[in-house]
């Protein structure tokens, strides 16, 4: 039921608005102008317009209010716009400010680690929940004052927090009630934390060291939880007690986590020193078997030029030698410089796939604290260029190993016959008979 001066300000808007549209409804269900509904009368108003991506307008209090208790609805906007209010603020999720203009589509939110409250607390209850992120309810900036859409969202986000920081949220029967794990485990009411400023600050500061002050969330609020543990007054809700135990848990949470952090630097060092050495030891493996797969090819390659160097003495002393036996003598040493060497190329690859399967399970488990351009700097690149040494040693000693089979076959088949020419049917060759007899002449030596 509204009076004039509404009726006529929504019909101003019905005539000017090009992408609002304003239905008016009477009581009989029948469309009418707002102009023309009579005093007392009761009305139905809908606004219809079309909103712009990743931005939320709300129109009244209760629909911001019902905004920010949505499941889904805070976590997907960027920016929120107000009808009802003049002033801005912003917060780690979106930016609120007053509702000027058409809807117009806005960048899309920052995406929030999946580390969320949901994470850290256990929720048994659908109806109560830790929220999804952390980052609408953490303010931005200075706090406005006398602004009905900021004490609106900071009545709410001192409920989110709340129940972001136990260890689980459950029911027992009706009562909302929270678990705090430590020494010695609590389990109380969760009741309502005082809207105040000065709570509401120290909920924050403590909301942010938790879940935006690195990557262990879970230590941290792990640590925050014990300590609200160890000395909770009995018979104290879980709200009414923050303002009370919160600052000194903080205080000794953040002094535990200091020291956890000093305890990790000594094991982050000593990870590395390990890393050093081991790096140190496969790259010596890699460099000594580069050396003894050249020495191993120089080693056959003068079994080679020896049982050469045996041939050309029988020639020289014309000591009568088997053709056919030497040159199985060739084919046996070919045999013995091809296994010998492809066995010492296997053995090298069996190691060179277990030595990577280990450098996966390096980067997955023991390393995995290292980003991707220092362990590569620190352990992957020594090991590549090793591994790129010994490739290119495998290439050379291939081809001479190669050409070294080659030759020995081909004087095996030389000395075999198998490469001796086919004399033509008819030739001098094939008719001894045919060859002209020369005359011998033999002279006696001269005396000295």
């Amino acid at each position: 039921m509204l009076d004039r001066a509404a009726l006529e300000a929504w019909q101003r808007i019905a005539d000017d608005g090009d992408w609002l549209q304003v239905l008016c409804v009477d009581e009989s269900d029948d469309h009418v102008r707002p102009a023309d509904v009579l005093d007392g009368d009761r009305v139905r108003l809908s606004i219809r317009y079309d909103g712009g991506a990743h931005a939320a307008y709300v129109f009244t209090p209760e629909g911001w209010r019902s905004f920010l208790l949505g499941e889904r609805a805070p976590y997907g906007v960027s920016v929120v716009r107000l009808a009802f209010d003049d002033t801005s603020f912003a917060t780690d999720g979106f930016v609120v400010e007053p509702w000027v203009g058409p809807p117009r589509p806005e960048m899309p939110p920052e995406p929030s680690p999946d580390t969320g409250p949901r994470r850290q607390v256990r929720c048994q209850a659908s109806n109560l929940m830790a929220p999804r992120s952390i980052r609408p309810w953490l303010l931005k900036g200075e706090a406005p004052s006398g602004s009905v859409g900021y004490e609106t969202w900071r009545g709410i986000a001192t409920d989110m927090i709340v129940r972001s920081l136990p260890t689980e949220l459950y029911r027992d029967d009706t009562v909302a009630r929270v678990a705090l794990s430590g020494q010695p485990p609590r389990r109380i009411d969760l009741g309502e934390a005082p809207k105040k400023p000065d709570t509401f600050a120290l909920l924050q500061r403590a909301a942010a060291w938790v879940y935006t002050q690195g990557s262990d969330i879970e230590v941290r609020h792990t640590f925050l939880t014990s300590e609200l543990a160890r000395e909770w007054s009995p018979g104290q809700t879980f709200g009414a007690g923050l303002p009370v135990r919160l600052p000194t848990a903080l205080d000794s949470a953040s002094l535990v986590y200091k020291a956890h952090l000093r305890t990790g630097s000594k094991d982050i060092l000593k990870a590395l020193a390990d890393l050093r050495k081991t790096l140190s030891d496969e790259v010596q493996k890699l460099m000594q078997q580069t050396r003894d797969l050249s020495a191993g090819v120089w080693r056959d390659v003068a079994v080679v030029i020896g049982l050469n160097a045996l041939r050309a003495a029988t020639d020289m002393t014309k000591v009568p030698v088997d053709a056919g036996k030497l040159s199985w003598v060739y084919v046996m040493v070919a045999a013995y410089v091809g296994l010998s060497y492809a066995m010492s190329v296997r053995t090298n690859a069996r190691f060179l796939n277990a030595s990577e399967d280990s450098r996966l399970a390096w980067r997955s488990k023991l390393y995995a604290f290292l980003d991707e351009d220092d362990y590569k700097a620190l352990a992957k690149q020594p090991l590549d260029d090793a591994i790129a040494a010994y490739r290119s040693t495998q290439r050379w000693t291939t081809a001479v190993v190669v050409l070294v089979i080659i030759g020995l076959l081909y004087v095996a088949a030389s000395d075999a016959g198998l490469l001796a020419e086919r004399v033509p049917t008819g030739s001098a060759m094939s008719n001894p008979e045919r060859i002209p007899k020369a005359d011998v002449c033999w002279t006696a030596p001269m005396a000295a």
